[in-house]
């Protein structure tokens, strides 16, 4: 894959339309200091000191601004939101990206906006405090957000389904109706992203890492499992789905299993502090516009290792990748040859 064709796929990009459905949050990163020496005059404790606070959209909030870092400028979302100030700084950041929110809806339940928070406390994330991590959203609710998505479907080239919380929007019983869509819409590509309900995936492209494969057959996780150990249980896996497996192995790299094809890229040579949080989304983002764009799996993996390589190497924040930064790390491990 030469330069030339990364440019020209990054074009391809800029046509596509994708949704987005799943779990939306907002990452909140600041500088913590404990050791202050003031006390609080009401309740006599020690004050700790926050600095630099910075948000960026986390869970598929992160796909979302990945996809858009990579040039996809018709990106829509199908969510949650609060009626509070997580959520207005949640619109924000997606109003500030130009994405569609017209199906990210706020539940009539006492639903908050899920926010993580990242202390950085003497260059490591301390004690996170989160928010809305006890969310439930009614079935009538979920179904009228069913009736968006399946209106929006006609528009879209691409799907991204993703489950990132412990209560997810997408439990295991509510997969089905996506696998329902699924079938009725085979004009679109479908990509899932589900930390806990895979095996309810079934006709889509499912991202997993070699930990989530193993958990989903039920099996031991070896230290280091190597390629045909991805093989041999990724089919088993796709058996058993009945679509394409994408596996990401770290700095080993990503491999690829449909019925028929087999296709895997080694990781990048990588030095220097890595900050591997979010690459799985930078993945899952590159394979949807790369399906979009109708890219052959080896140009779509070797996109997707070098955009997860840009990304790794953006510590202590929700990365992204550009076309500019792919373009120079592929320059710089690559001939054009």
């Amino acid at each position: 894959m030469t330069s030339p064709k990364i440019n020209a796929l990054f074009q391809q990009f800029a046509a596509i339309n994708v949704g987005v459905i799943g779990d939306f949050a907002v990452d909140l990163y600041f500088d913590l200091q404990t050791k202050t020496g003031e006390q609080s005059l009401e309740t006599d404790l020690e004050v700790f000191w926050g600095s630099q606070p910075r948000a960026s959209l986390g869970a598929a909030g992160n796909v979302v601004q990945n996809l858009v870092a990579l040039g996809v400028a018709n990106v829509q979302v199908i969510g949650c939101i609060g009626n509070d100030l997580f959520g207005r700084e949640m619109l924000h950041l997606f109003y500030s990206l130009g994405v569609n929110t017209d199906l990210l809806h706020i539940p009539p339940e006492n639903w908050d906006t899920c926010l993580y928070t990242k202390p950085n406390l003497n260059g490591q994330e301390a004690n996170r405090i989160d928010f809305g991590i006890n969310n439930r959203v009614s079935d009538p609710f979920f179904r009228s957000l069913m009736i968006g998505l399946e209106q929006a479907l006609s528009t879209l080239d691409v799907l991204i389904i993703n489950q990132q919380f412990a209560n997810p929007l997408l439990t295991e019983e509510r997969m089905y109706q996506i696998n329902e869509l699924i079938a009725r819409f085979p004009t679109v590509r479908f990509v899932a992203d589900m930390r806990t309900v895979g095996t309810q995936v079934f006709g889509a492209t499912l991202k997993v890492n070699t930990a989530e494969l193993a958990r989903f057959l039920g099996i031991d996780h070896p230290d280091h499992p190597d390629i045909d150990w991805c093989i041999r249980h990724g089919n088993a896996f796709r058996e058993r789905s009945g679509g394409p497996l994408l596996i990401t192995r770290g700095q080993a790299g990503i491999l690829y299993i449909d019925q028929a094809e087999i296709q895997a890229i080694d990781g990048l040579n990588l030095t220097g502090p890595l900050d591997t949080v979010g690459a799985g989304d930078t993945v899952v983002a590159t394979w949807a516009a790369c399906l979009g764009a109708e890219a052959a799996p080896a140009h779509a993996l070797k996109l997707a290792n070098l955009a997860a390589a840009v990304t790794v190497q953006k510590c202590n924040q929700t990365g992204t990748a550009s076309l500019s930064e792919i373009l120079a790390l592929h320059q710089s491990h690559y001939s054009d040859d």
